[in-house]
């Protein structure tokens, strides 16, 4: 006897069943805050089309080399991170991580590697899971790109760092990343759930070109702009 199955998926955002793959709705994929234009090498929305770098970017480079960012971080983006980060709902982390999958699909440049951004291991145990690499499982296997979890460490803990400004952000990130060996990738790409101000991803660029990487780019599901 042979049964057919018409599988349906609920959206994580408003519950109604969906057949798509990524379980959102088509109300409320449209209402996703996509950048449509950004700086090249830090990710930062740009209001200007024909611009390519920020003006931070053209006085003082970034360790990192370019940035991709899907959304902005708002709604209903952000409830979505936050129910994966602060609720442990992985079936979020699987449709952020399609998303991001859908974004770079038609990237150019495969990178060598796919190194999701670590966790300090009492963040790690209190939380359960590393959101990036949650996010990271469907890239690497779609696009058939090695992912590395154990190369680098979050050597040392550190304050959240919502609650730091700029200078405060760096200084804190500043010596917590340790590479656990001399790498052979000419390119590596770090995965991330939010990028605010870039701290986080350049102290760990900084460390990895400083032991053989020779270009660090960084997908993140969104991008944190600043009042």
């Amino acid at each position: 006897m042979k049964f057919l199955f018409n599988i349906k998926f609920a959206c994580v955002l408003c519950g109604d069943m969906t057949g798509q793959k990524v379980s959102l709705c088509c109300h409320c994929r449209s209402d996703l805050p996509i950048i449509e234009h950004a700086c090249a090498t830090c990710g930062i929305p740009l209001s200007v089309n024909n611009q390519s770098l920020c003006g931070e970017c053209l006085q003082l480079k970034p360790t990192v080399d370019y940035t991709h960012s899907v959304f902005y971080y708002e709604s209903p983006i952000d409830h979505l991170i936050g129910k994966m980060k602060y609720e442990g709902d992985l079936s979020c982390a699987a449709v952020l991580g399609d998303l991001l999958l859908e974004s770079v699909s038609n990237i150019d440049q495969i990178p060598d590697v796919l190194i999701p951004v670590p966790l300090h291991n009492k963040r790690l145990v209190k939380r359960g899971f590393n959101q990036s690499i949650e996010i990271s499982r469907a890239i690497s296997k779609q696009l058939d790109v090695p992912l590395k979890i154990q190369c680098v460490q979050r050597t040392k803990p550190t304050q959240a760092q919502q609650s730091l400004n700029l200078k405060q952000r760096k200084q804190n990130i500043k010596g917590c990343f340790e590479v656990q060996k001399t790498l052979n990738y000419k390119h590596v790409v770090l995965i991330d759930d939010v990028i605010t101000t870039g701290s986080t991803v350049n102290e760990l660029a900084r460390v990895l070109k400083k032991s053989g990487v020779e270009k660090v780019s960084v997908w993140s599901i969104a991008r944190a702009v600043l009042k």
